[in-house]
């Protein structure tokens, strides 16, 4: 296993990786920075809420908007005879967490705080055959997400996702790995953020945003 942080040596070879999600605002966000690295990275997918369609070194699997780690997602990726590997981005994880993740096939838990260079490094490896697990995980520096418009935090954002598909306070901490007081203080943030009185109509305020509301309609 690779740690973070540790130099990788990349075979030379230029890679192709595919960016997956289920909004294309992340999946766009997540490629362009990839795309710096366009001599030793080819973007040549970009899959809203599908698998690649054709063969890639490693399908950078975003979990935002995804219950549980987006661990059945994760399956269906490692299974794809088109993917070679599979890496989860996310901004939060914990033991349990990474644990699991690898356990349904991933090579590589990566943190979404990576310098850019780093999770180019990473993919790298992760082509080459290496498994690379991130220490410390938080946000991207410039990142987008749905919602952010109000000032949504990314963790709020994602709450606001499951929200709209009509979890419960329980249903919403088990399918982020969060107590339930810890969902009841993102809702609070999000109801002062965006003015809202209910979830329905955070959830309608936040469907301002296009991406989310073509999201949240499909």
């Amino acid at each position: 296993m690779v740690e973070m942080g540790a130099n990788g040596r990349g075979s030379g070879r230029r890679i192709k990786v595919a960016v997956v999600n289920d909004y294309e605002l992340v999946v766009q966000g997540v490629a362009t920075m990839l795309r710096t690295f366009r001599d030793r990275i080819d973007v040549v997918e970009v899959d809203v809420r599908e698998n690649p369609h054709g063969q890639v070194d490693v399908a950078l699997f975003d979990t935002y908007g995804h219950r549980q780690l987006g661990l059945d997602r994760v399956a269906t990726l490692v299974r794809d005879r088109n993917v070679g590997a599979v890496a989860v981005y996310t901004g939060h994880s914990t033991s349990d967490q990474r644990d699991a993740a690898l356990a349904a096939g991933a090579r590589g838990l990566l943190a979404k705080s990576m310098q850019a260079s780093a999770l180019a490094q990473a993919l790298i490896d992760i082509a080459d055959g290496h498994q690379v697990v991130s220490e410390e995980f938080g946000d991207a520096e410039g990142a987008q997400w749905p919602g952010r418009e109000f000032g949504l935090t990314s963790r709020e954002s994602e709450v606001a996702a499951l929200l709209a598909q009509g979890l419960s306070n329980k249903e919403l901490a088990a399918a982020l790995w969060i107590s339930e007081n810890t969902v009841k203080t993102h809702l609070k943030g999000i109801f002062q953020k965006t003015t809202a009185t209910s979830r329905t109509q955070a959830i309608v305020r936040i469907a301002g945003d296009a991406q989310f509301a073509r999201r949240i309609s499909a």
